[in-house]
């Protein structure tokens, strides 16, 4: 079924800035106008329960996104000395700009800017997948997997605001040991919220 209106209203997003909408409002917004396979798959997406999705569009975003994992599982593997074959999944197609992309973002030291660079790699091949069919109900998933990439970056860079704005009430002892502190729940937090551990690949 094609969705011209709703593929070309779309707004834009751009991740590391709150997004324009919700993620229950963009649902809502589609509840009268997908029809009912395409609005169960998009419920289960906004519930991220994306291992659930059945549509055709959502199996080759697996396959890629598990490919992502994979690459990212055996460059900590590697870096750590540890044995990458037990965290790999299999998956069907290989991209060779995907394995790039995640070598790309590994060469960044900042684990927010690496993380924000894997964040942007998922973006690019959402993009690429919905080039296929433009008017589908493909861009339409791809929107939600977005926004919510884009809701769980507004929620870390608000955490992460209230962190410096305590931070400039410390005394520089506290903000020493604050900043060490804050160092490690932030990497652990964005590998957490963005599931790119090699125990996850």
């Amino acid at each position: 079924m094609k969705y011209y209106y709703l593929a070309a209203s779309l707004p834009a997003l751009v991740l590391g800035e709150a997004p324009p909408i919700t993620q229950d409002k963009f649902l809502f917004s589609c509840s009268t106008v997908l029809d009912p396979a395409d609005l169960q798959e998009l419920e289960r997406i906004n519930q991220g329960r994306t291992e659930e999705c059945t549509s055709a569009f959502m199996t080759r975003w697996r396959e890629a996104e598990t490919q992502l994992r994979n690459a990212v599982a055996a460059i900590r593997a590697q870096r750590r000395g540890v044995e990458v074959r037990p965290y790999l999944r299999e998956h069907t197609g290989f991209q060779v700009w995907i394995e790039k992309g995640v070598t790309d973002a590994f060469a960044k030291e900042n684990p927010r800017e690496r993380e924000m660079a894997l964040d942007r790699l998922r973006w690019q091949i959402l993009d690429e997948l919905s080039r296929a069919d433009p008017f589908g109900v493909g861009p339409v998933f791809a929107f939600a997997l977005k926004l919510q990439s884009a809701w769980k970056w507004a929620g870390l860079d608000t955490e992460r605001g209230r962190r410096l704005l305590s931070r400039a009430y410390t005394t520089p002892a506290e903000a020493a040991v604050s900043r060490i502190k804050g160092a490690a729940e932030e990497e652990t937090a964005l590998a957490e919220e963005h599931g790119a551990g090699a125990a996850d690949g």
